[in-house]
Formats: C-alpha cells, structure tokens, sequence
C-alpha cells in the first residue's frame, strides 16, 4: 500500500534505529501508582466495565475535538489524515507487564507489535554500515538521534504490510515525541499506560531470572528514576490531550487484560 505515510518512511527510512531514547541506554521507571479498585471476586468484570466506559474518550482524542459551529453542534470531528496507519504508543515502567499483555493485543485484535529497543539491539547486530556506526555511538556514551529510532519504526511498519501497531516503549522522552512528529507526519492514537508500584515491579524484574544484565537492583532504580524524570512528561503531555489509557497492572495478567482489552472494542 503506498499511502501517504508509506511514501514518507520509504523515502527517509534507510538511516535505521535510534538508541534507547534519550540520553541514559535504558529509559524506564515508575510512575505515580493510580487509585486502585477494591479486590473482589468480581475484580476483572468491573476492571472491563471501566475500561469500556473511559475508553472512548482516550481514544477519540486523536479524532475529536469539541468546536462550536452557528448550529450549535459541539461535536466536530477532526479527521484523521488519509492512509495513516493505527499506532498505539505502549508506556510503563520495567516489569510492568508491557511485552505480556501487548501479546494479548496482537493476538485477539492484530496488532504488530513492534519494540523500539529490539529494533536497535536487532539493528546494532545486522553488520550494516549504520548499524555499527549506531553501535559504536553507544558505546562511546553518546546519543543516538531519536530520528534514526523513528524511521527504524517507520521502516518495519511499512515492511509488515499492515496497518495497526502496538510501539513499545516510545516515546522515551519529549524529543522521541517530537521526532515522532516531525518525521513520521502523524501522531498516535492513544497511548496505553500500565501504571504499577515501584516495589512490584522490582519484584518481578529481580524474578524474571531472564539473565539479563540490567536486572540488578542498582539499574533498576536508575532506570525507574530515567522513567519518572523523561517518561513522565511525555505520559503528561497526551493526558493533557485526553489520549492516555491508564491500567492498573498490580493485578493478575488476566485480570490486567480484562482492563486493557476494553480500550481495543472498536477494533
């Protein structure tokens, strides 16, 4: 499909991926826990309800905006430009079920799932010329341009052949975000927040026992602080325009996708 934002990718693809955003290699961390709903033996039943009610309003943000008309008519739609595809920005902290539930999404809704950091660590591994550059940037402790990580994405949305696309955490920080918009000619959706405490999430990362290397309690909190300081703007910028889906992920994976999966009913 050669649409608008196909055309713009292809054209300015090829400078593949951007470092974990920002200035620190990893950028995640915890935000503010939300209030919680009381455990019941109902618990996922009403998490689904009140995912149904709240989600047409984070999602139509991106296509609605209240105007008044000499009709009166204080529901004008904004349309969405032509041939772009459906991108869902996926945010939280490390540990907060992110990659879990974004599994749930593709398989029930067909979503791609793509992750900014696999692209990278995926691109730094190819051999290519502006792979190794990439690598060899991060290596001498600079920052990668959140361009290269922009058309990274770009290119493997135009490569999927489809048209809904779950990003995993991105943006990492408002320069993501502007890059996204600049480059790339159109902004997301809506953007999933699963929100849960810093000491469940550590719990989890400390038991994941997946041999990775950051997985130590000295990493973990700078990359909970990398999130509170450079995510937490970015989540507070979409609130502001009514397009963040909260989650409350200090539950059981089910009763998470209970909640999430509300947001995704009208696709």
């Amino acid at each position: 499909m050669r649409d608008a934002w196909t055309q713009e990718s292809a054209t300015s693809a090829m400078v593949s991926i951007d470092a974990p955003m920002g200035s620190s290699g990893r950028a995640w961390v915890m935000m503010p826990r939300t209030a919680r709903l009381a455990a019941t033996t109902t618990f996922a039943s009403a998490a689904a309800f009140a995912a149904s009610a709240t989600s047409a309003a984070c999602m139509g943000a991106s296509e609605t905006k209240v105007a008044s008309g000499e009709d009166g008519d204080a529901n004008v739609k904004e349309a969405k430009p032509t041939g772009t595809p459906t991108v869902v920005f996926v945010l939280g902290g490390p540990g907060a079920g992110k990659g879990t539930q974004c599994a749930n999404i593709v398989r029930d809704y067909a979503f791609v799932h793509l992750s900014a950091g696999d692209l990278l660590r995926a691109h730094m591994k190819s051999g290519s010329k502006d792979g190794n550059m990439v690598a060899e940037m991060i290596k001498q402790g600079q920052i990668v341009p959140s361009e290269v990580t922009v058309n990274l994405l770009l290119e493997a949305m135009r490569a999927s052949g489809k048209d809904r696309f779950l990003i995993d955490g991105f943006p990492r920080n408002k320069e993501n975000r502007d890059a996204w918009e600049t480059t790339a000619g159109f902004d997301c959706d809506f953007v999933l927040f699963f929100d849960c405490p810093e000491e469940v999430m550590t719990e989890r990362l400390l038991g994941r026992n997946e041999g990775r290397t950051d997985d130590n309690i000295d990493t973990i909190k700078k990359r909970f602080k990398t999130f509170r300081e450079s995510s937490m703007p970015v989540i507070n910028y979409y609130d502001s325009l009514n397009k963040v889906c909260s989650v409350n992920s200090d539950q059981s994976p089910e009763d998470v996708y209970a909640q999430t999966k509300g947001y995704f009913s009208k696709f």
